[in-house]
């Protein structure tokens, strides 16, 4: 494994990407269920795109709508079979209190995949999915009934 002395250079995450169906139907999901907040939106004209950016605690998410967009079920599919397919997963969340951010996700309807499962690894997740089908996991380090 390397360590910090062995990088070339220094950098920090910017911001998470997902393409997305509609851009206004995400913006508005990702604020009520995470309270994400919009800073920005325009039109990128290279890639035939509206874009969105969305701040959260220490990053930021950009949303891209692009014309003619489309969707591949593998890239949803529901697990394990998600992780079949080579590629980008799921944003991870972690919580200090994964029992009341699961309340929430009930309350606000949110599609929830599976609630407080233990990971094996003293953590417990609660897996949802936003309003395009986007595997989302969130945990709480700790938690696990069985350590």
């Amino acid at each position: 494994m390397g360590t910090s002395e062995n990088r070339h250079f220094e950098f920090s995450l910017h911001n998470i990407t997902t393409s997305v169906n509609d851009i206004d139907a995400s913006v508005d999901w990702w604020n009520r269920v995470f309270g994400l907040k919009l800073v920005a939106k325009s039109r990128f004209e290279a890639i035939g795109a509206e874009v969105a950016f969305l701040e959260g605690p220490g990053f930021q998410l950009e949303l891209l709508q692009p014309s003619g967009g489309f969707q591949l079920p593998e890239l949803t599919a529901d697990p394990p079979a998600h992780v079949q397919l080579i590629g980008n997963k799921a944003l991870v969340f972690k919580v200090s209190d994964l029992g009341a951010v699961t309340q929430t996700f009930r309350d606000l309807g949110v599609t929830i995949v599976w609630e407080m499962m233990d990971l094996g690894d003293g953590s417990v997740s609660t897996a949802i999915r936003d309003n395009d089908g986007n595997f989302i996991n969130v945990f709480q380090e700790g938690a696990s009934p069985v350590g």
